[in-house]
């Protein structure tokens, strides 16, 4: 009996065999394609701005390094210092949040040191008159 059904299942793959190895083919294809990720969509100055909440700016900032700005993600949460002429550090910006970095949209280039940071209106102006080349970061937690 058990012979019976082992040998009728073999015919009737034996008779459907283009059209199941078709529809492996299929699923084959579908599966591989389905598993590759579509690169996001470039996000660029404009709807960064657009993004951006009521009473808060978009800033780029120099940093020292390019180390220090690959150090980041978009999306933290960070403070920005400076040395002082005592050695004492001086906060120029707190919670600022990073929205982008170069060469994640386009912007900078691997390399560069400059970050674009939302901040409050109020600590804009400080931030974007800081001439120094020396700012750095602490990154408030994640």
């Amino acid at each position: 009996m058990q012979g019976n059904v082992i040998l009728r299942i073999r015919t009737q793959l034996n008779r459907h065999r283009r059209i199941l190895g078709s529809a492996s083919a299929a699923l084959a294809v579908l599966l591989v394609f389905g598993s590759m990720n579509a690169p996001a969509p470039a996000s660029g100055p404009d709807e960064i701005v657009a993004s951006l909440p009521k009473g808060s700016v978009a800033v780029p900032v120099t940093l020292r390094s390019a180390a220090i700005a690959s150090s980041v993600r978009v999306g933290d949460n960070i403070d920005l210092v400076v040395p002082s002429e005592s050695g004492v550090p001086t906060v120029i910006a707190t919670n600022a949040a990073v929205l982008d970095l170069p060469d994640s949209s386009g912007f900078g280039s691997p390399t560069s040191t400059v970050i674009l940071v939302n901040v409050a209106k109020w600590q804009s102006a400080a931030l974007a008159a800081e001439s120094s080349t020396q700012i750095s970061l602490v990154i408030n937690s994640r």
